[in-house]
């Protein structure tokens, strides 16, 4: 015979609402201890009792836990600041995708490919010349 459910909603005994927070606090972190045994999970949990007292528990400790979390929020709020670079990108162009373009469309992805043509050119002539210098370099040391 299983265990018979219970129906979720306050619990109006003090007593009995203490014993069960208890209970569960209890069964709480023995899941937060089974999750960082199993999975290696760096976990924490932060309980107040209806008294308000406070419990802890950590794996590795609750203080390394809330400094990566505040840590990684940080970072986050930095990242969400940086403003975005928004970079015009050219769609992969055939004859079907270029079809039903009007000239200041086409113009404008010409300039866009010339643009490009330019830097692949620039980037190329950076490649060769660092590989002549390898070159020279190793022929020095020979």
């Amino acid at each position: 015979m299983g265990r018979s459910k219970i129906e979720i909603k306050e619990i109006q005994n003090k007593g009995a609402m203490y014993c069960t927070f208890t209970k569960r606090r209890n069964g709480l972190c023995s899941k937060a201890r089974e999750l960082h045994t199993l999975c290696g999970a760096q976990v924490a949990a932060i309980v107040f009792s209806p008294k308000n007292k406070m419990y802890t528990f950590g794996e590795p400790s609750v203080d390394s836990v809330v400094n990566r979390f505040l840590h990684e929020q940080q970072q986050q709020q930095q990242r969400q600041r940086q403003p975005k670079k928004k970079k015009k990108t050219i769609p992969f162009l055939s004859d079907e995708c270029i079809e039903g373009f009007e000239l200041h469309e086409l113009k404008y992805c010409t300039a866009l490919m010339e643009k490009f043509v330019k830097k692949l050119e620039e980037r190329l002539a950076d490649v060769v010349y660092r590989r002549v210098q390898v070159k020279d370099l190793i022929s020095l040391i020979k």
